[in-house]
Parts: structure tokens; sequence; C-alpha cells
């Protein structure tokens, strides 16, 4: 080989040696500084998994500082430390001070988090004692919805009845439907009339504003509050697979009810009843004495007026009312006393009741009788043997109690095959563990 060509081949090898050195001296840096930004951020995120919250709030300003992230992630991240320090931390003016870089510092941030950084800053301005700066802060919050066509602009405004600055509005929708949910009675009882439709906005409006200054306050991230909204949402979720799943899949052919009809016969009836009057005497001797006034000629009225000691009734004669007896109960193994019932004015007094309804013969007078309150003198005004209703004159009630016993069978049958598809599992015996 000649001197030119190994003085060439080693000119090369040298080039390609340095070309080398280079490139990893430039490439080292990066490839360290990526490696630092990682552990950094790991460490941030030890921190945080063992609740030092304020130690983890400071490393993860560090990764911000340190790592070559994009501003979006770093929103995030600046976002998630301000929420740490608010909820976990408490304190407000470091919280504040990320909400706002979220808001005023990066760019291209997600319109949603940018919202929700606002509603943040605005709830530590508020807990400050910076109203009007939390008040500029949600306005700014609103305006960050999706806009809107000027024919919708034009049909939102006509349609507000009621607004919170620039971020809460009460719609005729909300109101009509609101308005709607109410139990008739309560509308009729408590907002008659045009006036109470005008009576119930003020209640909404008071009800938004309650609650905005609760949000405000961080109160609907209180973890009871939480809790109770999950509590509600799985009620309510409930109800409505109830309602798909149960009520809306329930039959009632007229073949049914008949057969039901028949099947609760005693249950569709008027039961027998008496109307009775009573004189209340101390004791025995004054139920006597008013017993031979009677046979003497007096009519059981005046008797009543002389010798009663029930103030309520005697100046009517004695009269009580009527009193039925008790129906069969829908449960076949309770015991059933038809004479267990409540005395008009007298409470439960089943020696009354029992006398009562022994008497044939309307004028006919018992007694004494003796009960809690002393003794007394029965007459029977009035009598009516059981009326047996027909199918059309309850049959209202059947299809109520007929629907509610499908519906318990149906739903019964649902939470069956529910826990079987999911593999549930229940251990009451922990339920008596402390």
């Amino acid at each position: 080989m000649k001197r030119q060509d190994v003085l060439l081949w080693v000119v090369l090898i040298l080039l390609v040696v340095i070309l080398g050195k280079v490139m990893s001296a430039d490439r080292g840096p990066r490839e360290s500084q990526l490696t630092q930004s990682d552990r950094q951020r790991d460490y941030a995120a030890a921190l945080k998994a063992n609740q030092l919250y304020t130690q983890a709030a400071e490393a993860y300003d560090s990764y911000v500082a340190v790592g070559a992230l994009p501003d979006s992630e770093k929103a995030k991240i600046d976002f998630n430390t301000g929420e740490m320090l608010l909820d976990q931390v408490g304190d407000i003016e470091r919280a504040l001070a990320h909400f706002v870089r979220v808001t005023d510092l990066y760019e291209g941030v997600d319109p949603a988090l940018l919202k929700e950084a606002r509603k943040h800053a605005a709830e530590c301005l508020e807990k400050l004692g910076r109203a009007g700066a939390a008040e500029r802060q949600l306005v700014e919050s609103a305006r960050l919805k999706s806009p809107t066509s000027s024919e919708e602009a034009l049909v939102e405004e006509k349609d507000i009845l009621a607004s919170i600055g620039a971020r809460v509005r009460i719609t005729r929708t909300d109101f009509e439907q609101a308005w709607k949910d109410l139990p008739a009675q309560i509308r009729e009882q408590q907002f008659p009339g045009n006036e109470g439709r005008e009576k119930f906005l003020q209640e909404l409006l008071s009800m938004r504003l309650f609650a905005e200054a609760a949000r405000r306050k961080g109160l609907d991230r209180d973890p009871d509050f939480r809790r109770r909204l999950r509590d509600f949402e799985d009620s309510f979720l409930m109800s409505k697979l109830f309602e798909e799943e149960v009520s809306a899949k329930v039959t009632l052919p007229d073949s049914d009810l008949k057969l039901y009809y028949e099947a609760h016969r005693e249950h569709y009836s008027d039961p027998e009843s008496v109307e009775v009057a009573h004189i209340q005497t101390a004791d025995a001797s004054g139920c006597l004495a008013a017993k031979a006034a009677i046979e003497a000629g007096s009519s059981f009225e005046k008797a009543a007026k002389a010798f009663s000691l029930d103030a309520r009734t005697r100046e009517n004669g004695g009269r009580l009312g009527k009193i039925a007896k008790a129906r069969v109960p829908g449960e076949r193994d309770k015991p059933f006393d038809p004479f267990d019932v409540p005395v008009p004015g007298l409470g439960r007094e089943r020696s009354l009741v029992e006398a009562a309804f022994a008497l044939t013969e309307i004028g006919a007078t018992t007694g004494p009788i003796r009960s809690e309150r002393g003794h007394h003198l029965i007459r029977l005004l009035a009598r009516e043997d059981i009326k047996q209703k027909t199918l059309e004159e309850c049959r209202p009630q059947v299809e109520a109690e007929l629907r509610a016993e499908r519906e318990r069978e149906r739903r019964t049958a649902l939470v069956a095959d529910l826990m079987k598809a999911h593999d549930v599992k229940v251990y009451l015996k922990r339920l008596a563990e402390p």
C-alpha cells in the first residue's frame, strides 16, 4: 500500500473517532436531562402517594421547571398541583398562583381545563375575601362555553327569567320543569295562582344563589357531599332502571284483574259498622243512675247532658260517631282482631267496641261498660252490614295492588339475574363483626 493511501486511511479513522465523540457529547446531556426530569416526576408522585402534599407540590414545580414539556402538559400539572394545595394542604394563596398560571401563563390550554381553573381561582379569591375578583373570574369562565348562533342567543335571551351575573341563568325551560316536578298539593297550598309562580321563581333563584356560594367555598368537593351525591345518583339510576325493566313491562289484562279480585274479595268491601252514643261516668253507680233516668222517661240526650263527664259529646246527646270493624289484614299469619279499632274521641277501647257491635236493635242501650276512662252506657243509633264492592267499583285499588305485587316479583327476579351475572358475594357474618 502506498504511503499516501495509508495517510488517507489514518485521517478517515481519526475523523470517525472525532465525529463519534462530538455526537456522544451532544447526546449525553440530553439523555441525562431526560433522565433527571423523569426522576423528578416519579419523586413528586411518590411524595403525593405518601401524603406529603406540600413537598409533592414543590417537586411538581421543579418537574415543570426542568422538564421539556409542552404548555398543555404544564397546565395540567399546575392545575392538579393547585387542587392538591387547595384540598389537601389548605394553602389558598399558593393554590391560586397555580390556577393563575393555567389561565394566564400558558398557550394552547384545553378550554375545559381553562374553565375549571378559573372556577377554582374564583373559589380561592372568595376564600381570601376578594369577592369582586372572584366574580370576574367566574364571568370569564362563563364566557368559555361554546358559542351559539345569533338566533339561539336571541331565543336564550328571550327565555331567561333570572340570572346571577353572567354565568348562572334560570330559563323558562328550567322553571317549567322545576314547576312540573313539584307535587300538585305543594303547588296548590304554597304557590297558588300567578303570585305563587312568582314566589316559586324567587325560591328557585335563592336556591341557585346558595348553591353558587357553596361552590365558591369548595363545598361541592367536600367528601361527605360527594358521598351523598353518589348515593343520590345511584338511587336515581336505580329508579330509572326500575321504570324501564320492571314497571314498563308489567301488564294487567282484565282476566288477571278478575282472578286477583276474586282471590281477595274480603279486602274489597265496606266493613260492618255501627253509629253509637254514650254516657260516661266516673263509676258504675253513675251509669246506673243515668240508666234509671232513661227508664223513667228521660231521653238519652237529656241523660247525657245531666250525667256524662265527656264534655266533648254531652251537648250533642253523647254521639260518638261511626265505628267500623277492622279489615282483614294483608298478612295471612298476622293476628286479627276485628274489634281492635279506635272509638272516635276515646282512642282504642276494645270493651266499648265489642259492646257496641253486640247491640242488634236500633235504640237499644247496654252498660255499664268499664274502660280506662271510667264507665259507659252505650246506645245503638245506626248499623250497616258489610257491603261487598264490585270489581268496577274498586278497579283502581285492584290494579294498584296487583301491579305492586307483580313489580315486586319482577324486581326480585331482576336482582337475582344481576347478582348472578356479576358474581356478587355477600358476607353477612362480617356485618356483625366490629
